[in-house]
């Protein structure tokens, strides 16, 4: 009986030397996760300057983006809203296509999001998807939506 009770108190002291080194250890791991985090320092003037007007255009139309690429079978989605048009483009997964059905479930789903638009422009073509992607680059680096006007309402119109 008694070599019976030096084992399982060696046993219970080898699992609490076992347990106290994986908590050290565990405890170790984050510190040193900790010190890796490097904070990058953006310089002071490196900031764009974008109208308030144009940044909320970016924002709906960047909102709406993320809501249609949420949809089944849209593997990704580009939008830019035009007074109250919104013209969205999508690249559709691979296999699928780009049905009435969906088209509907766009445009429910737009007009839903956003109350100031009245008409939803839907296209499936390449082309748009890319040059609405420049158009919204170019925005979102501090050019101004006036300069753009022409080239989305001629985009809105061919897509109609």
């Amino acid at each position: 009986m008694k070599d019976y009770n030096k084992r399982r108190d060696r046993l219970k002291r080898y699992l609490l030397f076992i347990l106290t080194v994986v908590v050290a250890f565990q405890v170790g791991c984050k510190d040193v996760v900790r010190k890796e985090i490097v904070e990058v320092e953006e310089p002071e003037h490196s900031s764009i300057e974008v109208a308030v007007e144009d940044k909320l255009i970016i924002d709906r139309s960047e909102d709406l983006s993320d809501y249609v690429v949420e949809l089944f079978g849209v593997d990704d989605a580009a939008t830019i809203i035009f007074n109250d048009v919104a013209l969205v483009s999508v690249i559709m997964a691979y296999d699928t296509e780009l049905t009435d059905d969906t088209k509907e479930m766009i445009n429910n789903l737009v007009l839903e999001k956003d109350q100031e638009i009245s008409q939803v422009v839907i296209s499936n073509d390449e082309k748009t998807f890319f040059q609405i992607v420049e158009i919204m680059g170019d925005l979102m680096n501090g050019s101004s939506y006036d300069k753009y006007v022409g080239q989305i309402s001629k985009l809105v119109e061919k897509n109609k």
